[in-house]
């Protein structure tokens, strides 16, 4: 039974993972950067919840019932929620697996949007088992801004677009507002919409910026990881972009002290493409541009498939 064999895993990877006999505030140990404003020296207690568990009788099929793989020790998978927005992506290889956010946020439906209330464990566009969010003190992972007077904008609220999957790919999208925690807090008419495909351990990120005043900058970031830490993480351009380079987060991840932050950068409105991974050791890179304009762009992958996005209206079209 399924929900056998990963609470069983849970448990064995925190017990080998932990070194003290307390919980601590944080993920491999005490990590203050990346908490939540709401966390409290009783916050790892309701790990306790866990022993609810307890309930179910000796003749339970959680009990009985042999433990089986989950689902990411099996075949690659990519399976779209489209009431949520979210992407799930899943890579045998390596057992790990991505949550590509296009649907939740941290803002209520009568509240404003507000930069000082981004909240990394909402607000990034990606999210992994293997990888944290960097804090708001450090350069964000997995993140889509634009830079206006040298402030970088957040996202608050996400508006989904759809989400579906097919044979070994799928795809989520949605727009934001970028909003700014000094001058002016929007910028009127300045929007960004985002498509996420996966394919395999691979991820294509779209972006068209509408509405961006002359010098205006654009960034992408991808996923944050550490020197110690036996992962690649490798963003590429693709079109739109027109620099690359690497920043530090001093305070690193819940997984480690420090990280780097691979970042494309370009300028202005227009259509942005970047292919992102994130594995155990290197991936070749496995799409190449076809054709793309301001509101169109079409990649070609190894095995000769196509995807094409475009905007007005929304289409995602894959095609072996």
């Amino acid at each position: 039974m399924p929900r056998g064999g990963l609470l069983s895993g849970t448990l064995r990877y925190f017990l080998d993972k932990t070194d003290d006999d307390l919980l601590s505030l944080g993920w491999h140990g005490p990590h203050s950067a990346t908490l939540q404003s709401y966390s409290g020296p009783g916050s790892p207690y309701w790990a306790s919840k866990a022993f609810v568990c307890l309930l179910a009788p000796p003749e339970h099929p959680l009990w009985t019932a042999v433990e089986e793989p989950a689902p990411s020790e099996g075949p690659d998978q990519v399976l779209a929620l489209a009431a949520t927005g979210l992407l799930i992506q899943t890579t045998q290889t390596d057992g790990i697996v991505r949550l590509h956010n296009h649907g939740s946020d941290h803002v209520r439906p009568h509240e404003g949007e507000l930069a000082e209330e981004d909240d990394p464990h909402y607000g990034r566009q990606a999210y992994s088992t293997r990888t944290g969010p960097t804090s708001t003190h450090n350069v964000s992972d997995n993140h889509v801004c634009v830079v206006v007077d040298g402030v970088r904008s957040v996202r608050r609220r996400i508006h989904p677009l759809g989400a579906a999957h097919g044979d070994g790919w799928g795809w989520a999208a949605s727009w934001h507002l970028p909003v700014f925690g000094s001058g002016a807090p929007t910028v009127p008419g300045l929007r960004i919409e985002s498509v996420t495909v996966a394919v395999g351990a691979h991820e294509l990120r779209v972006h068209r910026v509408v509405g961006a005043p002359p010098g205006v900058g654009v960034e992408q970031t991808g996923w944050a990881t550490g020197p110690d830490e036996p992962l690649v993480s490798t963003l590429l351009p693709l079109h739109g972009w027109t620099s690359t380079d690497d920043v530090r987060a001093p305070e690193g991840t819940a997984f480690t002290r420090w990280a780097l932050v691979p970042r494309l950068v370009g300028e202005g409105s227009g259509l942005y493409a970047a292919l992102a991974t994130l594995s155990a050791k290197p991936v070749p890179p496995a799409a190449t541009l076809i054709k793309a304009d301001n509101s169109t762009i079409c990649v070609q992958w190894p095995d000769t498939s196509r995807t094409s996005i475009a905007f007005d209206p929304l289409t995602v079209v894959h095609r072996p």
